[in-house]
């Protein structure tokens, strides 16, 4: 049985006791290395990658999310669950794409809970999703929505906006078309105009129309245009990859 390989940090001593306990009692897991700090978690998975990162929010110098997103930067990717006694980072973490995010005090059973879901994630036959987004955080007035991305059909440039459309939901995300790209694994998302960008799976039929354009029926019922200069995005679509 391949053990789970984990790294806790905290500056305090005493909450990297608890964890290592805890992780202790796991016949699956085993704690590698102990960071008090920022530089040490560094200098940490510049040796060896972990599978999973157990990472304080608030840290000397350093900010958990911030280091959160350099661990996200990494290949492979080590997974991350936020221990910490500050609740107002639970969104935050979610951009991130933390596994989970404990409050501390917490009990055995939470924990518990936490570290099966690490075990889904890492389990045999699922893969890993490297860097690509698997859940976005749309911020509006008075409220934060969470979209999950494989239920997005397509997504639409609005400016510094982008207007994201999932069956009869539309939300407004504030970031630019090319960023939010980026983040989106190619394997499922496919730009077929210069404003637009489609779901794989949400494509129902593609016809051609005029001057080498296509039109392209999605599973919400809606048309969207498939520009001739991005005729690579058709060969892909018509191959299904």
């Amino acid at each position: 049985m391949t053990r789970i390989r984990a790294i806790v940090v905290d500056d305090e001593e005493h909450s990297r006791e608890s964890v290592r306990a805890l992780l202790a009692a796991q016949p699956r897991w085993q704690v590698v290395g102990e960071c008090e700090s920022a530089g040490a978690l560094r200098a940490a998975v510049a040796r060896a990658v972990p599978d999973v990162v157990f990472l304080d929010i608030r840290l000397p110098g350093a900010d958990g999310i911030d280091l959160a997103r350099l661990l996200h930067a990494l290949d492979p990717r080590p997974l991350v669950v936020f221990t910490t006694a500050f609740e107002q980072y639970a969104v935050d973490a979610f951009e991130v794409q933390a596994v989970d995010y404990l409050l501390k005090p917490f009990d055995d059973q939470r924990f518990c809970a936490a570290l099966r879901r690490v075990e889904q994630a890492l389990s045999p036959g699922r893969p890993r999703t490297g860097r690509y987004r698997q859940r976005l955080v749309i911020r509006s007035i008075g409220r934060v929505q969470f979209v999950d991305v494989a239920q997005i059909d397509w997504l639409e440039a609005s400016g510094n906006y982008v207007e994201i459309h999932a069956g009869a939901e539309s939300f407004l995300h504030r970031e630019r078309l090319r960023v939010l790209e980026a983040e989106l694994d190619p394997a499922d998302f496919v730009r077929i105009h210069r404003s637009i960008i489609v779901n794989r799976a949400a494509v129902v039929e593609i016809r051609p129309i005029a001057a080498g354009d296509c039109s392209v029926l999605l599973r919400d019922g809606r048309r969207v245009r498939l520009s001739r200069t991005y005729r690579v995005a058709l060969e892909s679509l018509e191959r299904g990859g």
